[in-house]
């Protein structure tokens, strides 16, 4: 079966000339300037060598507020809690 038409009227056969020799050229995209940032890499240093030494979570403290609640001189307000939770990781502090 032969098409030679196509809805909306007659297309027109195109020769393609599909044998370049001419190499594809790139586009040049103009020079970037990189911002100039004025780091006091002495100081970043030192807090980094600060920081590594301190622990992570402070588990005296924690095992202080644990054992505090277990014996129950602290309450715990689960409400309050929840609330202070979903305001932090909502981004509504």
């Amino acid at each position: 079966m032969k098409i030679d038409k196509v809805a909306g009227g007659h297309v027109p056969q195109s020769s393609l000339n599909q044998a370049s020799n001419k190499p594809l050229e790139t586009p040049t995209r103009p020079a970037t300037v990189e911002p100039q940032v004025n780091v006091n890499t002495a100081a970043i240093e030192q807090a980094q060598k600060d920081l590594s030494t301190l622990a992570d979570v402070d588990m005296a403290k924690v095992e202080a507020i644990r054992s505090a609640l277990h014996r129950g001189e602290l309450n715990l307000d689960m409400k309050a809690l929840s609330q202070a939770v979903m305001m932090f990781h909502t981004g509504r502090e």
